[in-house]
This record gives structure tokens, sequence and C-alpha cells, in this order.
């Protein structure tokens, strides 16, 4: 399940459409560049959420807290920056939401990350995606928050080292450190899970 679609109206409502009466046509452009950062990126954002651990209702609230911020920095976000500005922020809201609200970071992420929706799937390849899924999730789910966040970041939102390291503000060593240890981590989960029936 992608970013629940009362999510999408709850954020046009408060940040797109609020006073758009006697608006300039600045105004406007700036309304429909935060509504295009919202409908681009709010999937992306919310599914990093849930891979981070955050249950969909914490997804929810957190995504809307990111674009909350990310609409009332429009102007800071640099072109063609918009994803990583937006996974820092999320990183950041998502850290101090755990710490408010005593949300377990190793919360396991449910089956409803993403969905297949595509007709020409046969029903093997659907069951296949969906076990393949359970097992990611498993598998993240037993990982420090660090190191979940380096290998989603890297492995699965396909983001360079350097984009990691600026997000999350760590060193480039460090931020391969915990690569390393994540994958390491990763690939052990994965053996021991098909060792067990």
């Amino acid at each position: 399940m992608a970013a629940s679609p009362s999510l999408y109206e709850e954020l046009h409502d408060l940040h797109v459409t609020r006073g758009s009466a006697g608006r300039g046509v600045d105004d406007r452009d700036r309304a429909r560049s935060q509504s295009e950062l919202v409908r681009t990126h709010l999937p992306v954002v919310w599914r990093f959420l849930r891979r981070l651990g955050l249950s969909p209702e914490d997804a929810d609230d957190v995504a809307q807290e990111v674009f909350l911020v990310a609409v009332r920095k429009m102007d800071q976000i640099g072109e063609g920056r918009e994803r990583r500005y937006l996974f820092g922020v999320a990183l950041r809201i998502t850290s101090r939401y755990r710490r408010s609200q005593r949300v377990r970071a190793d919360k396991a992420a449910g089956d409803d990350v993403e969905t297949c929706k595509s007709p020409d799937l046969d029903t093997d390849e659907l069951l296949a995606r969906k076990q393949a899924r359970v097992l990611l999730d498993k598998a993240l789910s037993e990982m420090s928050a660090d190191l979940r966040t380096a290998f989603v970041l890297y492995e699965l939102e396909e983001m360079t080292m350097l984009e990691i390291s600026t997000i999350t503000e760590a060193p480039m060593g460090t931020v391969a450190s915990r690569l390393r240890r994540a994958r390491e981590q990763f690939q052990d989960a994965v053996k021991q899970m098909q060792r067990t029936p």
C-alpha cells in the first residue's frame, strides 16, 4: 500500500490550496511547485519511512511533517536535490518521532510497503514478490537504525555514499562501514531464513 489517499488530500489542503484566492503569479507558481513536490515525492518518502520500520499510521504522520518542513523551506531546496533533502528531513523527524512517541526502532514493516498491481504478473510472480518483501522486511527489522538507514538508502533508494553521508551527517568512512556491516547482516539473515522451514 502506498501513502494513504487521505494523506495526499490533507497535504494538498494544508499547503497548496490554502489562501489561493487573491494570489499573485509568483504565489500560484509556488503553490504549483509545492503541489508537484508532494505529488512526485510523497510515495517515495512514505515507502522510505516504512522501510525504516514505521507503521503505516506513523509513516503518514511523519510524512506529513516532512512535507510541512519542505513546503516551508521550498526556496532552500536545490534543483534536483529534492529527494536527498526530503530523506534527510525524514531521518531527523523519524528520530525525533521515535524518541517522543517511544516507537520501537525495530518495528517490523508490513506487507503493504509496496503493492503489485500489474495485470501482467501471474499469481506465482505476485506470490514470489510478496515472499521476497517479507524476507526483506524481516532482515531489515533485525538491523540497527544506522545500518538499516545506510542499507535502505544505498541498496533500495540507489543513493550514492556521498549523498548518504550528507543526509545522515556521517563521514564517508562511517557510511561505508555501516553499509558493509548491513550487507553482512542482510546476507546472514537471508541465509538463516532460507535454512528455517
